[in-house]
């Protein structure tokens, strides 16, 4: 036996690996909250300051709340908005303006199915500067939906305005709903108010108010059209166009470098990108592996380069669904030119079961990072942190970051800030203690680490180069499970092992090319370059 490990010693390969990156501070902010998948914290650094932004929930409702930090990771300093003349209340949305000013539109509950709403106008300081209130008090409710500013000059929010209540205790199906869009100006003066007829105009909103050049841009439901374009400008002048080709909801809005909307859909990998008055100019849907009957595919966060390169990232469904080979979702990560053309594709999934979620996208000096959620134990399990940085010019994975929090609940990336230096502030949702704070953190990069597999864990793979349909052997204790990805991320094999010592995999149908093998171990997980010939 002796001989055996001597011999294949020498005939191994010291390949690199992909270690765990330096986390340098991690920070948990009280914000009780009871849902990871919703009302997530943003990031933002200037210089030596990180600031993070959000809503929490107190005893009188949501505030919201703006915490800062040096890079050092100590608290400079804790604001909260939004206790002003409001109680039992949620907040809808909120914006900033680019003279220090924060604008918060609330949900005020009055009662049975009957709500209010309210807009307040606050200084950075957490000075109230004024506040605007929408109510009636028999039998009518009020609710906002999205708010947004033009030129820090005039203040725009929808909402839904629904009367013909019943009495508690009855039947509210035939209540009345009817569209509205309101607009203030920075002093909070009233400019007008545009009821919005529900079969000829709108019926629902169907995404958050979109802004240029003057223009309030409302994607909507109605009883004729599929998603229409309607159009409001300053002077209160509408105009509806229908031939947009959208479908499946929308996600994100986006103006493209040549001054077009881009669009994702809500429960599709697809893509569409339509002029400024709503002709469809191309449509995309990258392709599903769920019945027909089944939604599940999302495109979460999109983000374009100054040539108008377009990047996606969601969560993608696997193949097999329904059987004992089924691999749940996984984040899946796309590049698209400016003319709809597939550049590459990349799928990150843990382990074999588990789901995997993109929920925010950062391109910087190159490089693509992409920050979400990962189940760490299959399918009903805690999510963890994780970050993947992939080459934005080959689609190639070339770091990754996980971070399981204290109770091994729900953990969920909802932004990051990449640094310079390729430092990486990020921030979430973190299960503590029955509810979720905020947990920010500081990470020096997500790259590949100097050390081998041998230095590592004393673990050799060989042959190396293999051939596809022959063996490689893997030698080392402690492994878990293995899987072995294509340079652009796709799942080529994977599988458990249940001995510790030797490990045979068989490589069926492969390319020649390289590939990345990940090792899971309970120290974290390991990879290796194989090289199939």
């Amino acid at each position: 036996m002796k001989r055996f490990f001597i011999l294949f010693s020498v005939l191994s390969i010291m390949l690199p690996v992909i270690g765990q990156t330096t986390l340098v501070w991690s920070k948990e902010y009280t914000a009780s909250l009871s849902q990871y998948y919703a009302e997530s914290p943003r990031i933002h650094a200037l210089a030596d300051t990180i600031k993070v932004i959000g809503r929490i929930n107190t005893a009188n409702g949501q505030r919201l709340s703006i915490v800062k930090y040096n890079l050092k990771g100590d608290t400079i300093s804790t604001i909260m908005y939004g206790k002003d003349s409001v109680s039992h209340k949620s907040i809808i949305d909120y914006t900033f303006d680019t003279t220090n000013h924060v604008y918060i539109l609330h949900k005020e509950y009055l009662g049975f199915y009957k709500s209010k709403i309210v807009l307040q106008k606050y200084s950075l300081d957490g000075t109230l500067i004024w506040l605007e209130q929408i109510q009636h008090f028999a039998d009518t409710s009020y609710t906002p939906y999205s708010l947004a500013l033009i030129n820090d000059t005039g203040v725009f929010f929808t909402g839904y305005k629904e009367y013909n209540y019943p009495i508690p205790g009855s039947d509210v199906i035939f209540t009345t709903t009817i569209s509205q869009l309101y607009g203030y100006s920075a002093t909070g003066t009233p400019l007008w108010k545009r009821d919005f007829n529900p079969k000829t105009e709108i019926k629902y909103f169907e995404h958050d108010i979109f802004v240029y050049n003057n223009t309030l841009y409302l994607f909507a439901e109605n009883s004729t059209f599929f998603n229409p374009l309607v159009k409001v400008d300053l002077d209160n002048n509408l105009s509806i166009h229908t031939n947009t080709g959208l479908e499946y909801g929308l996600n994100d809005v986006q103006l493209t470098p040549d001054n077009n909307l881009l669009i994702t859909a809500r429960i599709r990998p697809r893509i569409t990108k339509i002029n400024l008055n709503g002709s469809l100019i191309w449509t995309r849907q990258f392709i599903s592996n769920l019945p027909p009957n089944h939604t599940g595919d999302e495109m979460v966060s999109t983000i374009q380069d100054s040539v108008g390169n377009i990047y996606i990232t969601g969560r993608h469904y696997g193949l097999n669904l329904g059987t004992p080979k089924y691999t749940n979702a996984d984040i899946l990560t796309l590049k698209y030119d400016k003319n709809g053309s597939l550049i590459w594709h990349n799928r990150y999934e843990y382990l074999v079961d588990n789901a995997d979620i993109g929920n925010t996208i950062v391109l910087k000096s190159g490089q693509l990072y992409v920050g979400g959620q990962s189940q760490n134990m299959g399918i009903e399990t805690g999510y963890d942190y994780v970050v993947i940085k992939i080459d934005s010019a080959t689609g190639v994975t070339n770091g990754i970051y996980r971070y399981n929090g204290s109770t091994n609940g729900n953990d969920a990336i909802s932004s990051m800030f990449v640094f310079d230096n390729g430092n990486v502030a990020l921030t979430g949702l973190s299960y503590t203690n029955g509810q979720y704070n905020w947990i920010t953190q500081l990470l020096s990069g997500v790259r590949l680490r100097d050390k081998t597999i041998e230095q590592e864990n004393q673990i050799q793979v060989f042959p190396n180069p293999a051939v596809s349909g022959k063996q490689i052997t893997i030698v080392g204790n402690e492994l878990k499970s293995y899987s072995i990805l294509s340079t652009t991320g796709q799942v080529v094999q994977q599988g458990h092992f249940r001995i510790n010592g030797i490990h045979s995999i068989r490589l069926d149908n492969f390319s020649t090319g390289i590939y990345l093998l990940f090792l899971t171990t309970d120290n974290g997980i390991l990879t290796a370059k194989i090289v199939v010939r």
